[in-house]
């Protein structure tokens, strides 16, 4: 008996210890978790804005993504000309995804997926088709904006791609393998930011965010979506050689784009008009170069902003606008974050003198 009877005190014990909170301590749940409004800054999955707050359950959370920018997610689907191996003309069928980002009909999508067709057709996602016209389109980073006349539409929240963290919640919806699909939603995490990836036809894209949430053929130009249900990427690429590998343009990139696009149907980019390579030993010897770093000019074009500028072969740029410059891919980066018609200093070393050259930058020819 004394052994029952101890072995109910401590059944005893343990009831009022966990009823008054103390010894025992386990998680707690919600009836129902709810999307929780946004901080002032960005919310990592599973996390909470207060510690005695519960967290969010992970399917609620994707749920309410879901629910929230479902209505502004949208089917493409296109055609454009072609010829078969017999020169036959024909009409290529297209698919893909978009985004509405203006209630006056404006939809943001892939160049690859838009460009160059004949007819657009949008699928929203109460099920009406309407044709859309293209706006403008940027192959370089590959980007697009269509416009359509509809509507009663619901246009999504752009974010901030500058504060993503490696780890927090990733969503994508769009149109994986053709319409019959649309608006799937897949979730995962952003695994990496910063990445380069070259594309089928060789060209590269930088500083895209990887994310590891499935990405298939049809999602791109869909979004890519944070915790607070933001579009903080454009769906483009995935690894074709791995698993979990998905690639999305972030939206800070995006922004002035689709600017230039609205404005211009095109976008403008400052040019220079120099060949260049960093230096080297090759070129230090072929040249008699003084400078051992720096980007070398290895001819420049006639009548480009450097050939006005007094720019020659042999010169050694080693900064833009105040900032050094000691590889390519800093040059290049250094010139498109300016503007055509700015004028820039160049800092140049001309075999041991330091000279600084104004340069009054042109749009590019093919622009």
């Amino acid at each position: 008996m004394r052994g029952i009877a101890s072995r109910w005190s401590l059944v005893a014990a343990l009831v009022v210890a966990f009823l008054a909170g103390g010894a025992l301590v386990g998680p707690r749940f919600l009836p129902r978790a709810e999307l929780l409004p946004a901080p002032e800054g960005p919310l990592s999955f599973g996390a909470s804005r207060a510690a005695d707050e519960v967290e969010l359950h992970p399917y609620s959370t994707i749920t309410a993504i879901a629910e929230r920018v479902g209505p502004a997610v949208v089917g493409i689907a296109t055609r454009e000309p072609a010829y078969d191996w017999f020169y036959g003309a024909y009409e290529k069928e297209g698919v893909g995804s978009g985004i509405i980002f203006d209630q006056a009909g404006y939809i943001l999508t892939n160049h690859h997926v838009v460009g160059g067709a004949r007819r657009i057709t949008v699928t929203l996602a109460d099920g009406r088709q309407v044709p859309g016209s293209l706006v403008g389109s940027d192959p370089a980073i590959d980007l697009a904006v269509v416009k359509i006349n509809a509507s009663g539409l619901t246009p999504a929240v752009m974010g901030d791609s500058t504060k993503l963290r490696v780890g927090e919640l990733a969503v994508a919806i769009g149109n994986p393998l053709g319409l019959e699909f649309q608006r799937s939603v897949t979730a995962g995490i952003i695994s990496a930011v910063n990445r380069t990836i070259e594309t089928d036809d060789g060209k590269l894209l930088e500083n895209l965010i990887q994310t590891d949430a499935p990405i298939n053929p049809g999602n791109s130009g869909g979004p890519l979506l944070n915790a607070r249900g933001e579009v903080i990427g454009i769906n483009t690429a995935k690894a074709r050689a791995a698993e979990g590998m998905g690639f999305a343009i972030p939206v800070s990139l995006a922004r002035p784009v689709i600017e230039e696009l609205m404005a211009h149907g095109r976008v403008l980019r400052p040019w220079l008009g120099v060949y260049a390579a960093e230096v080297n030993r090759e070129i230090s010897a072929y040249f008699d170069l003084k400078a051992t770093a720096g980007i070398a000019v290895l001819d420049v074009y006639r009548g480009s902003p450097a050939a006005r500028a007094g720019i020659r072969p042999g010169d050694v740029i080693l900064a833009v606008a105040g900032q050094s410059v000691r590889m390519l891919p800093e040059f290049t980066a250094a010139l498109a974050r300016r503007k055509v018609g700015e004028r820039i200093a160049l800092d140049v070393d001309r075999r041991g003198e330091k000279l600084t050259v104004t340069v009054i930058l042109a749009p590019r020819p093919n622009d």
